[in-house]
């Protein structure tokens, strides 16, 4: 799933609360890392080929003697970080390892298309696309080292913003000549998620029907390998590092691998190494627009998890539209461009309000900005009173249904970026 690279640094996690800014911190310096737990296996750790090892924990963390004892006696370069010290760390690597900052973009892509081509052959692939910066950038990668081996499957599952569907089309189908197929699956996805509530439920529901959908796009297009735009965030994020259960901050809809029953031969996950700001750098280097490398983010599980509680079609209607007031505005005003990532999310929450002199009872629309380097930390974007004013006057006024209007301004921590 990983691939090892060149002069490999493993940071063992033996309770670092910000281990993945501090992985990021050092590969700013083009030196790789991996994140493990410490319950990993000292043979799974050893696969990586590691030229050294930091242990990472804060001062209040739980003590792992006996496995901290038995990565210390691999010989290997070992630093023992009780705090946050990116410095140090970047030094031990330099100094200790010999780590020579060989881990580039170059170098990456160059890697990544030779393991493609070793690991697809002759055969086909489908890749989910989204239009978003992850699945663009793996087609690209993708299309660049296999051709027309690759078909690019696009599912429309109803969760999508305004427009979404005819544009992505266009992109990819008008401007890159790439083998694009569209599939309307939305009744089937919505029929499916009618009636729940939790969200882990609402995540597997649309990650489960998602490879469904793409098992029967295989079997029209023999397609042996499945791609998808998974990069390392998710599978942290997916993962308890800490060696707690408990320690998983959500599931992701393209991490865990392979159902036994899909008749695939395996994932395609160029991108699984890398951080948002490196999957950027990737596809700037590959010649992608910066219209598309710019687009902010989007969750696998699209408005599913922007919209809190049960999906209806309705609930649906009202997010899209105040979604694309909050976005045009935010255009207009020269904001878009100032945040790393800005949304509307519907909360199923109704209070009175009042709409052309007459008592109105309607639903809220939560709005949220927030910007971050690494999609680890996040902070609140401070907008302009005079912009969240225009936007909450125009939802209420133009999106039946909705009488209220109100914006998150919470971190992460200790909230997540989105809203489930």
């Amino acid at each position: 799933m990983i691939k090892k690279t060149a002069q490999t640094v493993i940071l063992l996690n033996f309770g670092c609360r910000d281990i993945q800014k501090f992985a990021r911190a050092i590969r700013a310096e083009h030196i790789y890392t991996m994140v493990m737990p410490w319950t990993t296996p000292v043979s799974r750790v050893m696969q990586e080929e590691p030229v050294g090892l930091i242990i990472c924990r804060d001062e209040a963390a739980a003590e792992h003697p006996a496995e901290l004892a038995a990565f210390q006696a691999l010989g290997l370069p070992c630093l023992v970080d009780s705090g946050l010290n990116a410095e140090a760390a970047i030094a031990f690597c330099k100094n200790q390892c010999g780590c020579q900052g060989l881990w580039t973009v170059d170098r990456f892509i160059e890697e990544a298309i030779a393991e493609v081509k070793e690991q697809v052959g002759d055969s086909t692939v489908v890749l989910g696309l989204s239009g978003g910066v992850d699945s663009s950038v793996t087609a690209a990668l993708i299309h660049k080292a296999i051709g027309k081996q690759l078909t690019c499957v696009f599912v429309n599952h109803g969760l999508l913003r305004l427009g979404e569907p005819e544009q992505v089309q266009k992109i990819f189908r008008d401007t890159f000549d790439m083998n694009l197929v569209y599939i309307d699956a939305t009744d089937r996805f919505l029929d499916k998620l009618a009636g729940v509530n939790e969200p882990e439920k609402k995540r597997k529901i649309i990650g489960g029907e998602f490879i469904d959908v793409f098992a029967e796009a295989a079997a029209a297009t023999k397609a042996k390998f499945l791609a998808q735009g998974s990069i390392y965030p998710d599978f942290l994020e997916s993962i308890p590092l800490d060696g707690n259960p408990n320690g998983v901050i959500k599931s992701h809809h393209n991490v865990g691998g392979l159902p036994e029953n899909l008749k695939f031969e395996g994932l395609v996950e160029p991108l699984a190494r890398l951080f948002k700001d490196e999957v950027r750098a990737v596809g700037r280097k590959l010649g992608l627009p910066e219209v598309m490398i710019d687009r902010q983010p989007f969750p696998g599980p699209s408005l599913g998890v922007r919209c809190v509680g049960e999906i209806k079609r309705e609930y649906l209607r009202m997010l899209r539209e105040a979604d694309a007031i909050y976005l045009e505005e935010l255009r207009a005003s020269g904001w878009y461009g100032k945040t790393w990532q800005a949304f509307a999310a519907f909360l199923p929450v109704k209070s009175v309000g009042m709409l052309n002199g007459q008592r109105h009872y309607g639903y809220t629309i939560a709005l949220r900005a927030i910007n971050t380097s690494d999609a680890v930390t996040a902070q609140v974007v401070h907008l302009p009173w005079e912009l969240l004013e225009k936007v909450a006057n125009r939802i209420p006024a133009e999106v039946e249904g909705i009488s209220r209007v109100v914006f998150d301004c919470t971190p992460k921590p200790p909230a997540t970026i989105e809203w489930e």
